[in-house]
């Protein structure tokens, strides 16, 4: 692509100048350095100044972005006027960037983080965007640079674009709005337009961290942390990426007055578990929130990280993992083989599925006796062992995540879930061999209530979700094939 100030390494000498940024409620303009082959060399641009001076500041405990950051004169105002908020500066240009780090480090913003776009977890939502967007990429790359930021705001998260009204602001405004974003105007003045583009606002999520919060975790961890954003994957938990320096974690609010004594157990296990060669995220902290019976965990981040394949490698490597846990053995007090025998001797034999899936259901409920009886209950059991937890490097699982939920039990439950994550999915020799894993960690019959339970379970959830009945239809026959 041509141009200057959008390339990765602008053209020519990097000739350096000062110019002056107002920062709304402060008296003095702050100096900000910038240089040849950047956006805006001159002064702070008009339209640059439009978005400080009307776009509300970030919320307090929110990781924000500031899409194509230029030297930093939106992430630096940001940034000062909301120090309990994480501002993600982003541009192609590593000029840009460079100075960015520089004036934010002048202006005491020390919440501001420089990024180039790919460098930026894959997982990570943002609560807000700001941006002045580089129209002279073209109409057709800006289009999907756009969308492509504005598909990674969390649930009812905002975005504030500045553009110049003879560049196309109301074009732009139109295309927002055909593309389904809700976006209306917010401020016009100078010869710019303001955008305000909301998306997902009639999706909840669940609150993040207070700035209380974060002082809490900055007394536990002896270092202060800012919200970068939320992670994707979420759905009880508030699960937030913080970063302190150049250091990243994950933390999650957990409800309930039970999550104390977990939480401390987990970590105990956590460590056994590592001594052990399992791949979990070190526990950074974990205590008390104020509120009614709310509790914070912080583990690290694994950085550089991606969602599991489905390859024969690393189904292998998964069940690895699993055959790591058996020599772990919590205390009894979450026993998730209770839970399984308690669930398929109970009001689950009288239950009238949706006429599509009561066939299925007949058929997992024939592959045990009634009452089941007790289940081995003796080695640690993760209870959500599925590739939506599991992490890969190159190829490579690196990391387990989401422990937080585990109990005692038999590894058989660990694996047969593995299993229904990937059925359908994975090739038909790495299901043999799990299915293989799943016996030998017990025994047919254990295998056999673990696979009546997990199925009986998906068609449970598929009568809520009609959408779902062929899906979850095909995944259940395909693992009532295994007892076969």
């Amino acid at each position: 692509m041509g141009g200057e100030y959008w390339q990765a390494e602008p053209d020519g000498p990097a000739r350096e100048r000062t110019v002056r940024l107002d920062v709304p409620g402060r008296a003095e303009s702050l100096p900000l350095i910038t240089a040849d082959g950047v956006f805006g060399t001159q002064r702070v641009d008009r339209g640059t100044g439009v978005l400080i001076r009307h776009a509300p500041a970030p919320t307090p405990g929110t990781g924000v972005v500031d899409v194509g950051c230029g030297y930093g004169p939106i992430s630096v105002a940001m940034g000062l006027r909301q120090p309990a908020a994480g501002v993600w500066a982003v541009d192609v240009n590593r000029r840009a960037l460079a100075l960015t780090a520089r004036n934010a480090a002048t202006a005491g913003a020390h919440n501001v983080v420089t990024a180039e776009p790919e460098s930026i977890p894959a997982a990570l939502r943002f609560d807000r965007i700001y941006s002045h967007p580089p129209i002279k990429i073209g109409r057709s790359s800006m289009h999907e640079l756009l969308d492509g930021w504005l598909q990674r705001l969390a649930h009812g998260g905002d975005a504030f674009l500045v553009v110049k009204q003879s560049m196309g602001a109301d074009s732009l405004h139109s295309w927002l709005t055909d593309s389904g974003y809700q976006a209306a105007r917010a401020a016009s003045k100078q010869g710019y337009r303001l955008l305000h583009v909301n998306t997902n606002a009639d999706s909840r999520q669940p609150p993040g961290l207070t700035p209380a919060d974060l002082r809490t975790i900055a007394r536990a961890t002896g270092r202060t942390w800012n919200v970068l954003g939320r992670l994707a994957g979420g759905r009880s938990d508030s699960v937030q990426l913080l970063g302190s320096g150049d250091d990243r974690a994950v933390a999650k609010i957990k409800l309930g007055a039970w999550w104390g004594p977990q939480l401390a157990e987990l970590e105990a296990t956590a460590a056994e578990l590592a001594e052990a060669g399992y791949p979990t995220p070190a526990i950074l902290a974990h205590g008390p929130l104020a509120g009614d019976e709310r509790h914070f965990l912080l583990t690290a981040f694994e950085p550089d990280a991606e969602p599991a394949a489905t390859d024969a490698a690393f189904m292998a490597q998964a069940a690895a993992a699993v055959g790591r846990q058996a020599g772990v053995r919590p205390r009894p007090e979450r026993d998730w083989s209770a839970m399984v025998t308690l669930f398929l001797n109970g009001g689950i034999t009288e239950h009238e599925f949706h006429p599509e899936l009561a066939g299925l259901a007949a058929r997992a409920l024939a592959l045990v006796p009634h009452p089941v009886p007790a289940l081995p209950s003796t080695e640690f059991v993760h209870g959500d062992f599925t590739t939506a937890n599991l992490l890969s490097r190159n190829g490579a699982l690196s990391a387990v995540i989401d422990l937080e939920g585990f109990g005692r039990g038999t590894r058989t439950i660990d694996l047969v879930s593995l299993l229904a994550s990937v059925i359908g999915d994975a090739p038909a020799s790495a299901v043999q061999a799990l299915a293989r894993d799943a016996v030998a960690a017990s025994d047919e019959a254990t295998f056999r209530a673990c696979l009546a339970h997990r199925v009986l379970a998906s068609l449970l959830s598929a009568t809520d979700f009609p959408e779902r009945l062929t899906e979850v239809s095909e995944r259940a026959r395909l693992l009532l094939a295994l007892a076969d």
